[in-house]
């Protein structure tokens, strides 16, 4: 008998990464490769078609891997792909690409074109979101103003969903990735009146949850991927939290990357609740989870904290270990603070004679837990409090990142999951196919019995 193997691909914005897996959770292979953006300054955009390549590339490598072949005959029976959001791809009525998919970070979004038309208080009460540059409503309009092309459209898709279309599934709009677009009405998931009136009715009627089956792989792909179930996965985030068994109610989920995500799952929101919350530029999507949402602050943590590191010379992993350890033993009665962190640059002040290094590290880390701290406090108001905490990512294994998380957080767990978005999308896989079951109310995946 062939050996079963699930793939699940994440679709970051540096590069994707795809894991062949088996359906007890034993990881046989791994394949990645650069995100393909074209470049120009600030903007950043794909080729549909490149993009798509470059993942099915990817699944295939992971797929045919020695490592995967030695077990003799294999059969890929679902993939799972999870990735970035508010990125999409604009269709004809033929299924192609008419438009470049632009990146979610690139500036290009007519977040003013909207705001003729919609007020931001109106958008943030039905989007769950605020009104700036990265909803894929704003790239749309864009797109239809200045690429002649554009205007032929008739459906967006996520870039996951996208994927899945390109490999020969339906199109589809799986809930958390169409919540991040400004498409859809939140409260009842539908393409909300006033989107649809700027930009067309753009949503896929074809509406699911994470790990829903949305066909089969076929066409011009590789044999060794063709006839696996195909689902989208998921927003990464979510794809993350679902695999670290932290998406049910009540539970908190710190990913402590680049950006600090911080991420609730909640019963749904009404708009009241909602315009309070973005007013705090905490956005609220539906959940990967059947029938329940996320409260997700996304905060400047990790970028901050590389900053402030190679400021101190702390450049690479050990480096930045010790400090972290001198950190603790360092006294903050007086000294550094943290004034403003952006995008671009951080402001520290009160750099005095004596100041060392562990000093202004412990200052970093401390102000910075205290700024997400506050979003914390912010959603608890809304939702109530969290009964648990998972975190994950390379800072919290920073000693003084730890110990004032866990002054913060109380106990919590480490996830301890290499390439968590693509391991969540493996199994969100094996729930297409039906060799794995969705997890019930306490929120565990539970991979198949060996045997």
């Amino acid at each position: 008998m062939a050996t079963e193997v699930l793939v699940g691909v994440d679709l970051g914005t540096t590069s994707i990464k795809a894991l062949a897996v088996t359906p007890e959770g034993r990881v046989l292979s791994s394949a990645s490769v650069p995100t393909p953006w074209r470049h120009d300054g600030p903007r950043a955009d794909a080729d549909p078609v490149e993009l798509a390549q470059a993942v099915i590339g990817v699944c295939e490598r992971a797929a045919t891997a020695d490592s995967v072949t030695a077990l003799g005959p294999t059969a890929v029976r679902g993939i799972g792909i999870t990735g970035i959001a508010e990125t999409g791809v604009l269709l004809d009525g033929s299924g192609r690409p008419c438009a470049p998919a632009i990146a979610w970070f690139d500036p290009r979004g007519d977040a003013a074109g909207v705001r003729e038309r919609i007020t931001p208080r109106d958008f943030q009460r039905a989007t769950g979101r605020r009104l700036n540059s990265k909803p894929s409503i704003t790239k749309i309009l864009w797109l239809q103003r200045n690429v002649p092309s554009a205007t032929s459209a008739v459906r967006h898709l996520c870039s996951t969903e996208w994927i899945v279309h390109a490999l020969g599934g339906e199109q589809v709009s799986e809930a958390s990735l169409t919540s991040r677009t400004g498409l859809l009405s939140i409260g009842d998931r539908t393409p909300w009146e006033p989107a649809s009136a700027l930009v067309g009715d753009l949503v896929s009627p074809h509406r699911i949850w994470a790990g829903d089956p949305a066909g089969t792989a076929g066409g011009d792909i590789p044999s060794v991927l063709r006839g696996a179930v195909l689902t989208s996965a998921g927003l990464d985030h979510q794809s993350a939290v679902f695999i670290s068994g932290a998406a049910r109610e009540g539970a908190l989920f710190d990913s402590m990357g680049t950006a600090e995500a911080l991420i609730r799952t909640v019963q749904p929101m009404t708009a009241d609740q909602m315009e309070r919350l973005t007013d705090d530029d905490i956005d609220i999507d539906w959940s990967v989870m059947p029938g329940l949402q996320i409260l997700l602050a996304g905060r400047l943590t990790g970028l901050t904290l590389e900053r402030v590191a190679s400021m101190l010379g702390a450049d690479d992993r050990a480096a930045r270990l010790a400090l972290g350890e001198a950190a603790l033993g360092a006294s903050r009665s007086a000294g550094p603070r943290l004034v403003e962190v952006g995008n671009d640059a951080v402001t520290l002040a009160g750099i005095t004679d004596g100041v060392s290094p562990a000093t202004t590290w412990r200052a970093a880390v401390e102000d910075l837990t205290a700024l997400a701290g506050v979003a914390l406090d912010q959603m608890s108001a809304v939702a109530g409090p969290y009964d648990s905490a998972v975190i994950a990512g390379g800072w919290s294994r920073n000693a003084m990142v730890a110990a004032a998380k866990r002054e913060q957080l109380g106990a919590y767990s480490v996830a301890e999951i290499d390439e968590p978005g693509a391991l969540g999308a493996a199994f969100m896989a094996g729930i297409a196919c039906g060799l794995l079951s969705r997890p019930g109310a306490d929120g565990r995946p539970v991979w198949a019995a060996a045997g």
